[in-house]
């Protein structure tokens, strides 16, 4: 997620924009309250049975602690199988065109990332 938040601040101005999508989870945690968003997401407190209601206000405050740089949607799982997720996370580059152009399962790889999104940028 720090690599998401610093390629948004950076790159929004030429167009790019992310949209975080989740879906329901019974389990989670919940990030410290100080520092920056890596010193955030190093320390969390686990979260436990959550229900439909709690598992909102959870993503609430993960997000009000966290700051990320762009917006989390909740999906069903209807909507999450459409795109056959195979993990979490998994990252989506859909171009210009709306056609998903880059599939990327698991974190870690920020410079990729970085070039494939330049280049559907860069794009005409």
């Amino acid at each position: 997620m720090p690599g998401l938040h610093a390629l948004q601040n950076k790159l929004a101005k030429k167009g790019f924009t992310i949209l975080g999508v989740t879906q329901f989870f019974a389990t989670g945690s919940l990030p410290a309250t100080e520092g920056d968003m890596k010193a955030k997401l190093s320390k969390t407190t686990p979260v436990k049975d959550m229900t439909d209601k709690t598992f909102l206000e959870h993503l609430k405050t993960f997000h009000e602690r966290v700051q990320p740089s762009y917006p989390f949607v909740v999906a069903s799982k209807e909507e999450v199988g459409a795109y056959k997720v195979p993990g979490y996370p998994t990252l989506y580059i859909v171009d210009k065109q709306g056609r998903v152009v880059y599939v990327q399962v698991g974190g870690g790889r920020d410079k990729i990332l970085e070039a494939v999104i330049e280049k559907q940028l860069a794009a005409k």
